[in-house]
């Protein structure tokens, strides 16, 4: 009975450490892959190469592609967004997930 529980509490665990999921701020019209999002906070969450956008005051989400990236180095100390404006479009090219050494990269999808 034991090591039912256990196993039933590690499994558990691992859905729960997969479904981790990062804060971001959106202060305008924001181009993320293949979709657009609206001024706000958002929670991001990664599943294989699909990458979530839940927004914060709405609960509605919004998918795209993107490549999921590891430096295979140090880990990055805050999530954090790096953008360009293109045709006047604010467009998001790379989330560094903070506490992994991952990144999301939508450059390589748009």
């Amino acid at each position: 009975m034991k090591t039912k529980f256990l196993i039933g509490f590690a499994l558990l665990g691992l859905s729960l450490a997969s479904a981790k999921s990062y804060e971001i701020n959106v202060d305008s019209v924001t181009k993320a892959g293949d979709i657009q999002l609206q001024p706000g906070m958002y929670k991001v969450s990664v599943d294989g190469s699909k990458v979530k956008f839940t927004d914060e005051n709405s609960g509605k989400s919004q998918e795209t592609a993107a490549t999921i990236e590891s430096n295979g180095k140090s880990k990055y100390d805050n999530t954090a967004i790096k953008s360009q404006q293109e045709s006047g479009v604010n467009t998001i090219r790379e989330i560094d997930l903070g506490g992994t050494p991952t990144k999301i990269n939508f450059s390589k999808h748009s």
